[in-house]
């Protein structure tokens, strides 16, 4: 069945590069833009799609970006394959980074050789924060925002690897809230997250910006130090921790003290993978808690050796 008076191709491109959603441009083999759509024209600022004819990448997005890109052109047209899916990042002035997934196809004549290209670039930001938000949520606590315990395992596994070729150590403060059921059972448990939050910003706080700080559940907090040269330097943090924690904290209308039992372990005195470290560091913990909390115990080789009290009041 033939379609009356159908519309001529030269309307039906031009419908295209008018209404589309995506990015469409052509460009020479010196990879100067021959036509655009005037959805591109309209994202970089430019009323008419013409005004970007005889422009290159490196005129509208600078050098470093301007010329990535010439090299990706260049590949695909001197081979003749064209390049499908791929995703590119490029800087914004306000700080943020504009996402897009683009193909980039040879551009033949009659004869078949190849003129230029043509390009579709798609915006996928939406995509890419969500991505990123979900990846935040997989690998952070969501009450306190720090590190969950996924995320603590695979930074301790790039540390290890990390000591190992260095030959450098590192210690893992297992630590746990004394008493924080009792604060549950006193305020309730929306009280309870609130002196979580707390602690957790004061242990970010008493830690070198290298060390990582991590929430792995309930009241259980772990912080790794990196390159601890000796068993006194991890004393000396897990002492500054005490005294952080000893000061009340002003919450709602109640000034609550909170203490805590450390337990401390040594790369690669105590272990050579994350588990046992993890689990020297909770036993040391442990033996704090047990003789009587608000302390440290460092974990040497044998037994745990017990460290410096802070006494409240």
């Amino acid at each position: 069945m033939s379609v009356p008076n159908p519309p001529s191709e030269a309307f039906l491109f031009h419908a295209l590069m008018d209404s589309t959603a995506d990015s469409i441009y052509f460009k020479d083999r010196q990879c100067r833009l021959l036509r655009v759509s005037r959805k591109m024209a309209q994202d970089l600022g430019f009323p008419d799609p013409a005004d970007l004819v005889g422009k290159t990448d490196v005129d509208l997005f600078g050098e470093t970006f301007g010329m990535g890109t010439r090299l990706d052109d260049e590949r695909i047209m001197d081979t003749d394959r064209p390049i499908i899916g791929v995703i590119e990042s490029r800087p914004l002035g306000n700080g943020r980074t504009n996402w897009t997934l683009t193909t980039k196809l040879p551009l033949h004549d009659e004869s078949g050789e190849v003129i230029g290209l043509v390009g579709i670039t798609r915006e996928i930001n939406e995509m890419r924060q969500t991505e990123a938000a979900l990846q935040h949520l997989a690998t952070h606590d969501s009450l306190t925002n720090l590190p969950n315990r996924f995320l603590l395992v695979d930074r301790l596994g790039q540390l290890l690897a990390r000591a190992r070729r260095s030959g450098t150590d590192f210690a893992v403060l297992f630590m746990d809230i004394d008493r924080f059921k009792e604060v549950n059972d006193a305020h309730g448990h929306e009280f309870g997250d609130l002196l979580l939050r707390a602690v957790a910003n004061r242990l970010t706080k008493s830690v070198r910006q290298v060390d990582t700080v991590a929430r792995i559940g309930g009241d259980e907090f772990v912080i790794i130090l990196e390159t601890v040269h000796q068993v006194e330097e991890a004393d000396a943090i897990a002492l500054k921790v005490l005294h952080a924690l000893s000061r009340p904290f002003a919450l709602q209308t109640h000034r609550v003290n909170a203490a805590v039992s450390i337990g401390i372990s040594f790369y690669p005195q105590n272990g050579g993978d994350a588990d046992t470290l993890l689990r020297a560091a909770d036993y040391a913990m442990y033996l704090a808690k047990r003789a009587g909390g608000n302390r440290h115990m460092t974990c040497l080789p044998g037994l745990p050796r017990p460290g410096e009290v802070l006494h409240e009041g």
